[in-house]
């Protein structure tokens, strides 16, 4: 079967995006790394685009026009958008942060590390889990 090799990076931070990338890069994992700046171009990208090329969404929480947030109440409530896994990958780190995402749907919620080294860690297990091991299911109207 093969896997789905998009890793959707929605994030507003344009150096936070950077470290990513670098980081994404050096794992050499044959991702193709979608980068969107807020939850208006997640939502706008996600309609367009074919779900099950989609590992994973990594998505902040604290973005312009459309929240981290809404971003997953619009996905929870879509009967195909809410099968496209996704990865709350905030600073924030407060316990009733944490489970109200896990009530609107996210598959779960790292904190952004502190150091690069720690990114790096993250991110690889992050990728590897959610596009080599994670078995997705199957998609039906915009596959």
């Amino acid at each position: 079967m093969r896997k789905a090799r998009k890793i959707v990076l929605a994030e507003d931070s344009p150096a936070d995006f950077q470290i990513m990338k670098s980081v994404f890069d050096e794992l050499s994992m044959g991702l193709e790394l979608i980068h969107v700046a807020d939850g208006k171009e997640l939502m706008e990208y996600l309609n367009q685009e074919t779900l099950s090329k989609i590992a994973v969404v990594m998505l902040d929480l604290d973005m312009p026009h459309i929240n981290g947030r809404e971003v997953l109440d619009q996905l929870y409530h879509d009967d195909e958008l809410k099968k496209v896994p996704v990865v709350v990958f905030s600073a924030m780190n407060n316990n009733q942060t944490i489970l109200d995402c896990y009530d609107r749907g996210a598959n779960a919620f790292v904190r952004k590390p502190d150091t690069a080294e720690e990114m790096g860690k993250s991110l690889s297990a992050i990728a590897n889990f959610w596009a080599d091991i994670n078995v997705l299911p199957g998609y039906s109207t915009r596959d």
